[in-house]
């Protein structure tokens, strides 16, 4: 027999509160209605809830010292906010008081209401594992995990935080982040996510890079059965999944041309059919895309539809190289220190001046996750309580391969190579080439074709002919 939940409604408009306790008692609820927030909370400190919905205004009391009071008693009560008052005019306001959900208007939205009021039941009784899960996440994704203070990494802060704050249900604009590989735009992305009014809906990502086109399409969409060979069963795609959530799609720029168009109707019409359906389904999905390529080359070249880049073009944001954000390298070598240390149970190591100043003077092409890795190497590999700069050295530059060794420019200009004693295929000569012309400009395709004076497309061919990742 399922046992009924006990949950605390606080408001000062009488009808709404009897309306929200009528529904929920149709659903086998006991609902006690206060309507002052010092008597909420001696109710809650007596006897406790499972749940407390706060209707706000209340009676006597503002809405934020409710909620810190409910949280002091019990950290793990669910609160669900309806409504706005001066000390929570928003959803931001409610989420920063960790409010469970937030519905802006219940008379208009009690579906809403009805749906939160399970969910945050449902949190409390449901998957422990996954509850944890996600609130690790949200925990990782807070606005404090960006650490650094540079101009170009406020800005990009400074735009999302709006956007977070002016995101609702039904209406979310889309997101393009911008930026090399490693810059991190994955934490982004859920954070964006994890503090806007969507924060307790799913996140789903998927790099569309790693999934051959013909699967991508029916991850993204679903299928129906017999849509296909194998399909023996139907199948809810990623944006079904991510319904009132968010759908992060990376790499972006490797959908085809087929797809993107599939892509762009599905943000449009927010409507949905997965492969071999007849019906098309509602969904209320953010989109966030990223892309290390420039979208703008692919359009030139025909590679990227136009309108779907300026529907993805809203909101665009370039998240800066860690080359150029100064000072950011080495609070976030500190920050990643601190972390994987208590992670691991290891003491707290400490830079040495000289390891900052080269964490300073290293351009750093793997960005944010290179720095990350190798802090975590130097932290599982080393024992002395200081980390020296000559520990970076080791790690950053290790010495080229003994079949290929660049001798310094000649004078003339000329360049010479160091033959090794064994014989050496033409073809890893020209990769090993490539490969050090592509670390020499951070990957950057265009400049290291103009600097190895061949065009770009000849060298993406050779890039792909050789493995090389950029």
């Amino acid at each position: 027999m399922t046992r009924s939940h006990q949950i605390l409604a606080v408001g000062g408009d009488p009808g709404l509160l009897a309306s929200v306790r009528g529904r929920l008692a149709e659903r086998g609820h006991n609902v006690e209605v206060l309507d002052r927030a010092p008597e909420c909370l001696k109710r809650f400190s007596d006897e406790g809830a499972d749940l407390v919905i706060a209707c706000l205004p209340l009676v006597e009391g503002g809405g934020g010292d409710l909620l810190r009071g409910l949280r002091d008693a019990d950290p793990r009560v669910n609160v669900l906010v309806m409504g706005r008052d001066a000390q929570i005019p928003s959803a931001s306001e409610a989420f920063a008081l960790d409010a469970f959900e937030y519905v802006e208007d219940p008379a208009k939205e009690m579906n809403d209401v009805l749906a939160a009021v399970g969910g945050a039941l449902g949190s409390r009784r449901g998957d422990v594992q996954l509850r944890y899960l996600k609130q690790r996440d949200a925990t990782n994704a807070s606005w404090s995990s960006l650490v650094g203070n540079s101009p170009e990494m406020s800005e990009v802060m400074s735009v999302l935080r709006r956007v977070s704050e002016r995101t609702t249900r039904g209406a979310a604009p889309t997101i393009l982040l911008r930026g090399e590989t490693g810059t991190g735009k994955g934490l982004i992305a859920k954070c964006v996510h994890y503090n806007s009014i969507r924060r307790n809906q799913a996140f789903v990502e998927i790099n569309c890079a790693a999934i051959p086109g013909t699967l991508l399409e029916s991850e993204l969409f679903g299928h129906e059965r017999g849509a296909f060979t194998d399909a023996r069963t139907s199948r809810a795609g990623l944006f079904e999944t991510a319904h009132q959530g968010t759908l992060f799609l990376d790499e972006i720029g490797s959908l085809s041309v087929d797809l993107q168009a599939k892509l762009l109707t599905a943000i449009e019409e927010k409507r949905i059919r997965r492969l071999g359906g007849r019906q098309s389904l509602q969904v209320d999905v953010q989109i966030i895309a990223a892309s290390h390529n420039d979208l703008g080359d692919k359009l030139k070249n025909g590679a990227f539809r136009a309108d779907l880049y300026h529907r993805l073009n809203v909101v665009s944001v370039l998240i800066p190289p860690l080359r150029k954000r100064g000072l950011d390298k080495v609070i976030l070598a500190e920050s990643f220190i601190e972390s994987m240390c208590r992670e691991y149970g290891l003491p707290l190591r400490q830079l040495s001046d000289e390891a900052k100043q080269y964490i300073l003077e290293y351009s750093w092409p793997g960005n944010v996750r290179e720095l990350k890795n190798q802090i975590e190497r130097l932290l599982l590999l080393g024992n002395d309580d200081m980390i020296l700069r000559d520990d970076f050295d080791r790690e950053s530059n290790p010495p080229p391969p003994p079949s290929f060794r660049p001798a310094a420019r000649a004078p003339s200009g000329a360049f010479s190579l160091v033959l090794p004693e064994e014989s050496i295929g033409l073809d890893e000569v020209e990769k090993e080439l490539i490969k050090r012309a592509l670390e020499r400009f951070q990957a950057n395709v265009s400049q290291t074709a103009r600097y190895l004076k061949v065009s770009r497309q000849t060298l993406i061919y050779r890039i792909k002919k050789h493995g090389l990742v950029v």
